[in-house]
């Protein structure tokens, strides 16, 4: 499977601040999931209209890839693959700035196969990042409330629970900010200890801000 470590690489070169993580993750995770399932259900057609989207993803070329994505959507829509599909499409729509398109994809990506492994609280991810960059951010909270209700999600709760406090905080919800960042101080895993002297600052800051 050369092509998901070709993917990885692109996406990583290419990504921007929002998906980045979301988008390697599926690649690494999901794309063996999907590719595994085509495979054993012997769904030929999807399995190579997946394959040569992968390689143009990989190599770049994301006009083929949303093509070869869609084609994959269209015809396997009860499918890993039709999910992993729309998740990817919704990446590259936001990537793109096009958050409109990015929401549609993100939010069939979101309704998909249960077999798709991380996509469904992936693309609640990504359906907050595209409301926060249009400025909507109780859209985005809720989006974020999603994605922590994904026991999947488990190794990026401190991150989302993180950008839901400093989303919380500018729209004036200072108890649910405060509330999140006790959650990232109360985490014992490893992935919380990046957050949790920035969340003790931030819980402090709201204490102290008069306007709390």
């Amino acid at each position: 499977m050369d092509f998901l470590a070709k993917a990885k690489e692109f996406s990583i070169a290419r990504s921007n601040s929002l998906m980045g993580a979301g988008i390697v993750l599926c690649l690494l995770v999901a794309g063996f999931l999907v590719y595994g399932y085509l495979q054993r259900t012997g769904e030929a057609k999807a399995q190579d209209a997946f394959g040569r989207a992968m390689v143009a993803y990989a190599a770049g070329d994301e006009r083929k890839a949303i093509e070869g994505f869609r084609t994959v959507v269209d015809n396997s829509k009860i499918s890993p693959a039709a999910a992993y599909s729309a998740f990817l499409l919704g990446s590259m729509f936001l990537r793109q700035e096009k958050y409109d398109e990015a929401i549609t994809w993100f939010t069939t990506a979101a309704s998909g196969n249960a077999k798709a492994g991380f996509v469904a609280g992936d693309a609640h991810e990504g359906l907050a990042d595209c409301y926060e960059a249009k400025g909507n951010r109780d859209e985005a909270l809720k989006y974020l409330a999603k994605a922590l209700e994904d026991p999947r999600l488990a190794y990026r709760f401190p991150a989302i629970e993180w950008k839901a406090a400093l989303i919380s905080k500018e729209v004036g919800r200072s108890g649910d900010a405060k509330r999140y960042c006790s959650r990232i101080v109360s985490d014992t895993t490893s992935q919380a200890a990046a957050f949790k002297q920035k969340a003790e600052n931030l819980s402090r800051e709201i204490d102290e801000s008069p306007s709390k």
